[in-house]
């Protein structure tokens, strides 16, 4: 069996090279938990929207300090 030595900047130049698939295989064996994680990510971004939604606003027309406004809005009530 050969063993390659290769330069870790050279590895992570071709996996920049990799399809979105490519990557986000990669992405799943160094991260085990990269599912859970995205389905955190997903839960989060609907029920933003749906809070968005029930004080009248748009989550998707509100812009990065609007939506960071918003959120500390919420993290903040009593």
């Amino acid at each position: 069996m050969v063993t390659l030595t290769l330069p870790e900047s050279q590895i992570v130049e071709w996996v920049l090279q990799l399809t979105p698939a490519g990557k986000r295989a990669v992405l799943r064996a160094l991260i085990p938990t990269l599912d859970d994680y995205e389905s955190l990510v997903t839960y989060g971004s609907e029920r933003a929207q749906v809070v968005a939604s029930q004080r009248g606003l748009s989550w998707d027309l509100l812009d990065e300090s609007q939506r960071e406004a918003l959120i500390d809005q919420i993290l903040h009530e009593r």
